[in-house]
């Protein structure tokens, strides 16, 4: 399968999705809000790094419709020669709605201690195992300061360079997925009503 089309048909998914996130730290709890909308593909593909194609400046929405449609291949982005760039983010991104749904550590990211990285981002996720599932991160970010709820900033395969390393780390408390269609929820990590009970 074309892995454009197979990333783009995984966030299709994932946007009828939203995943709550209960974190704690110092005996503070924290909920994350985390949703999926059309405009955020084409910056966590990295289509913006293809700059000698149109694809870098065109229109997000319509980018996202047309390699759903298959309008746009995997083909037509090897023309850049900035491909390589993206290539390993495409291999690993249709498989961010399992790195999701498995277990992964969330830190608070401070942007300062990568000052050579152009990532602006509240929270830091690494996920996979490295065994089974390879390890990738993704940026989160607020799209409104005043709500939690939160959208995916950045996401790439762990390369060279660690960036949980020296960052913040939160505790996962509890871990549920919802889907919006259904109203079904989905618990997939429930640590905070075992500590209720045990304290109990």
């Amino acid at each position: 399968m074309d892995l454009l089309y197979a990333s783009a048909y995984t966030f299709h998914a994932l946007m009828e999705n939203v995943y709550t996130f209960i974190l704690g730290r110092k005996g503070h709890l924290k909920e994350v809000v985390l949703g999926f909308s059309e405009e955020d593909f084409h910056h966590l593909v990295g289509l913006h790094k293809l700059k000698d194609l149109d694809i870098a400046r065109a229109n997000r929405q319509k980018v996202f419709r047309d390699i759903l449609a298959k309008r746009i291949t995997c083909n037509d982005l090897k023309k850049s020669s900035h491909f390589q760039n993206i290539s390993n983010r495409l291999e690993t991104f249709p498989r961010l709605e399992t790195l999701l749904d498995t277990s992964q550590l969330v830190f608070r990211y401070n942007s300062k201690l990568y000052p050579y990285s152009a990532i602006k981002s509240e929270l830091l996720i690494k996920m996979g195992d490295g065994i089974i599932l390879e390890i990738a991160f993704l940026f989160l970010d607020k799209k409104d300061k005043e709500k939690s709820i939160y959208f995916c900033r950045s996401f790439f395969p762990l390369e060279k360079k660690d960036y949980t390393e020296g960052q913040m780390k939160y505790t996962l408390l509890k871990k549920e997925k919802k889907n919006l269609h259904t109203g079904q929820t989905k618990l997939l990590y429930d640590k905070l009503t075992s500590n209720e009970q045990n304290s109990k």
